[in-house]
Formats: structure tokens, sequence, C-alpha cells
């Protein structure tokens, strides 16, 4: 059986800013490393280059050039590949050179195109250009395709609600990132007290997504017993043969959790409870709205099928531990400046629903090292497998083990071996 952790780069070639001259660089890859993050609009990628040609100066490499990169594992039969027409990546920065008398050693990032172009448009438009408001999630796909004339939107998460803004001028990315807490999805539909408000833009290897976390959490997870479906990877302390499957799907690193439970942070972020005053500048009304985490928790999708709700102490969901103050423009989100929304109302208590739901989705963190697999992407979720403390049995810890989403993806390409880094995160305890 193939080795995760083996791979291969088949091709890494730079283009001169002038585009006549190509060059391929292949054997002067040192190391890769490539990212990819549930908070990041965009993917990254660090390499270190070291060569006798004096590449840096003789190209030259001064920042803006394009590139071809294409990895692949056999393991898996998957290739990461950026080409010229489908998914250009762009050199934005070139740092640390070290020059020596037979070599130098210099270290370059890349970026998608779609990044250079976020910074150069800007969204103007009211969303929709007029009637009534439109999806969130239409609103989202028509700044990918319009503004950022991007051909990589892989899944656009149909939202219920709708929204009418105006993009004043804000970069795209940014106006992808605003809308996320105000959109609401089609599975377990909300009402007033439903905590279920909270999207996620991302890119990964596949495009640009636009989901749900109570999708990504476990809106499609099964709710039976079975997680045959799931990539499982296990940990304990045995060696194991180099390229048996086993090893394969082993972590190689003690997992660590980086975060379990913090009632004093949860408390100043409103998660258990939080009082939302806003102001409304066309009628002049005060709107002042309750969120306790109780009343919608139920309603959410979770990794685990376990039911039992976070333990808040000391009756702190009835003394709100977060004050949050806003303003209402009911003028801008009305159709042409004249209609108020009917339901308006309703976007002011989705606003701390969506700050408990980002929240209690961070409830665990834990981090693993694993070999390398380009099967796996951030919106995944897999299995996690650890042995419960004991000198005799080896049973499963049903407290640790369980269903984790992808939260951050690191492929380390080094010294002939590759790693995957994850940071996985789920919102509740327990194996299915």
């Amino acid at each position: 059986m193939a080795s995760f952790f083996n791979y291969k780069i088949q091709e890494f070639i730079i283009e001169s800013l002038d585009g006549s001259k190509s060059i391929d660089v292949t054997s002067c890859v040192a190391s890769i490393k490539y990212f990819e993050d549930l908070f990041s609009p965009s993917i990254f990628i660090t390499m270190v280059l070291a060569n006798t040609d004096g590449l840096l100066t003789s190209l030259p490499i001064r920042g803006g050039e394009r590139v071809r990169l294409k990895l692949y594992q056999e393991a898996t039969n998957l290739y990461l590949s950026f080409e010229e027409l489908k998914n250009p990546l762009y050199i934005y920065k070139v740092y640390g050179s070290t020059s020596e008398s037979t070599r130098e050693v210099f270290a370059i990032d890349l970026a998608p195109a779609e990044v250079f172009s976020n910074e150069t448009t800007r969204v103007f438009n009211r969303y929709p250009e007029s009637g009534e408001g439109q999806l969130i999630s239409d609103s989202v796909e028509k700044i990918l395709n319009d503004v950022l004339k991007t051909n990589k939107v892989r899944q656009i998460e149909r939202s219920a609600n709708s929204y009418s803004f105006y993009g004043n001028s804000k970069k795209p990315f940014g106006v992808l990132t605003w809308l996320c807490p105000k959109a609401i999805p089609t599975i377990g539909k909300s009402s007033t007290t439903e905590g279920t408000a909270g999207f996620l833009f991302y890119e990964n290897r596949d495009g640009y997504h636009f989901r749900s976390v109570d999708t990504l959490m476990g809106g499609l997870v099964p709710s039976s017993s079975d997680q045959s479906d799931f990539i499982t990877y296990y940990y304990d302390e045995t060696a194991t043969n180099y390229a048996s499957r086993s090893t394969n799907m082993k972590i190689l690193t003690i997992p660590t959790f980086e975060r379990n439970e913090n009632v004093f942070e949860n408390m100043r972020i409103g998660m258990y409870s939080s009082l939302n005053i806003f102001f409304d500048l066309n009628t002049k009304q005060y709107n002042e709205y309750q969120y306790k985490l109780s009343d919608s928790y139920d309603t959410m999708k979770h990794v685990s099928s376990r039911s039992d709700k976070p333990k808040i102490p000391m009756d702190l969901e009835n003394s709100p531990t977060r004050l949050m103050v806003g303003f209402i423009d009911t003028i801008v989100s009305s159709p042409l400046g004249t209609k108020v929304d009917a339901k308006f109302d309703e976007r002011v208590k989705y606003q701390s629903q969506s700050v408990a739901r980002y929240n209690l989705a961070f409830r665990q963190f834990l981090n693993i090292t694993i070999p390398l697999n380009f099967n796996l992407k951030v919106g995944d979720v897999i299995r996690i497998d650890i042995g419960k403390i004991s000198k005799t049995s080896k049973e499963k810890d049903q407290e640790k083990s369980g269903l984790y989403l992808i939260k951050e993806l690191a492929h380390d390409f080094s010294d002939i071996k590759g790693y995957t880094g994850l940071k996985l995160i789920r919102d509740s305890y327990g194996a299915r």
C-alpha cells in the first residue's frame, strides 16, 4: 500500500512579469507550506527555494509573477494543481534572501488571482438593484461572479432570509464577510428565538464556499451511529509499519486540546445571555432584546448526537453578561428608501444569535498532525478515536473521541515526507 507520507512535485514554473520567458524551477524547491482556514477568504502558499543560478536576480523575481504549481499524491491519486486558466497563483511577497558564493536561498508567498482583484475592485451597487430584498446567498453569488469575476464558486448554501444593502465602495471580501452573521440557513428554519444565524465565507482547494455553521457542524451528519462514511484517525503510542494503512491513518503527535471551556470568556462574549439594544434612525424607536442560549440550543445542529447543553453556572443565563448597542437604518435597507421591512426587527435578534452560534462552534479546539492527505480540506468532518486513559483497557475515550470539523489545514511538503496539520473544532462533547 502506498504511503501517505509520499508526494511528488510534478511541476513548478515561474513566468516573468512581461511574459517573455518561463523557468522551470521544480528542482529548486526546498519546502512548501499550503494553508486553508474557515475564517480566510483565500488559500495561501509559502515556498522556500534554493538554487545556484541566482534566480532571484536573473529572472528576476520582484513580486506579481504568475506561477504554475502541480503536486501529486499516489496514495490518494489526487492532485493539488494551480494552472494559468483554472486557478492561477501569483507571487505577492519575496523575503528572507541569503546569498553565498555557491547558492542562494529565499522564500516566496503565493496567493490566488482573486486576492489581487479584491484589492483593485469595490462593491458599489445596491443589492438588489431594485425592488424587494433578495436572498443573502443570491447577493453573495452575484458579488463573486460580477464584481470579483471568479470562476471558482463551489458551493453557495441557500439562505432563508433576504437583505437589502449598499456596497458603500467596500472590498468584495469585506462585504461577503460582513454578510455572514446576517444570514440564516434553510435547515431548521429560525424563529425569533432560534439561534441558527451565522455563515462562513472561505476558500479551500475546491473553490469558494458560503455555508452556515449549522450545516458545517451537523446539518449533513447522519443521525445514526454508523460513521463509516467519515475518514477516521486514531491515536495510540504503538509504532506500526511505515506504509501500512494503520500508519496512514494514525495521529503522529500527542493530540493537544487548545481549548475546552472558558466560562469567563463565554460570559464576556455574551454566549450564555446578552442584552441587545438598537435605535432605529428612521422611526426613532428603541428596541431591546435579551438573548438566552438555552432558548436556541436545541434548534442548532451539533456534531455530537448528545443533547446535553453547556452547563451554565450560577444562573448566569438570567443575567446578561454582554451589552450590545447598535443603530438600525431602515431607509437604507428598504426598497428605494421608502418602505420599511416588516421583518427588520427580527434582524436585531439574529445578531445575538450569530454571536452565540459562532462561539459555541469553537467550544473545543484540537490540534493534531497526521500523514499527508490530499483528501482533506477545511469544512470537512472527520472522526477522531482517542484511547481512554487506562493501564489495562484499550477502550476509546467517549468524551474526547467523536466527530470534528476541520477549521484550519496546513500541508507541509519537506524532507521528502509530507505531513498535514489540522486544527479541529466542535460544539459538543462525546462520540456518536
